[in-house]
């Protein structure tokens, strides 16, 4: 299996799950849509580094470095999806499930390109 085949795997797993926290905090937890997603992307962190890590990537990098890296590039793609968050619900009066989604795109986008060629850049593609 490719690593990009692997980092969709990894990806669809992690996205579905992370929606499903989001929309459990939502609409049984009775939270906003806001904290639902802060919840949904804090599981989804750590559910992420550690797939990718050892599953797409199969790293054998320092710890260390490698997790810095990686909260780094989440932190910019998450406030990338934060951003379209609040502004698809707030300004743009969009559903906020599908509001959910479309932010996640976002997300997607930059997490690929800076996990890629950043935070295991190091990586043999096998």
């Amino acid at each position: 299996m490719s690593q990009f085949l692997r980092f969709l795997a990894v990806g669809v797993f992690n996205t579905a799950f992370g929606y499903c926290i989001i929309f459990a905090c939502m609409y049984l937890a009775g939270l906003s849509a806001e904290v639902s997603n802060v919840i949904g992307y804090a599981v989804g962190l750590v559910t992420s580094y550690l797939l990718n890590r050892n599953f797409t990537f199969r790293s054998k990098q320092r710890h260390h470095g490698e997790i810095a890296r990686f909260v780094v590039v989440f932190a910019i793609a998450y406030g990338a999806n934060f951003i379209a968050l609040i502004v698809l619900i707030r300004y743009l009066n969009v559903h906020e499930g599908l509001s959910q989604i479309l932010a996640g795109v976002v997300y997607v986008a930059a997490s690929y390109a800076m996990n890629k060629f950043y935070v295991f850049k190091n990586v043999d593609a096998a």
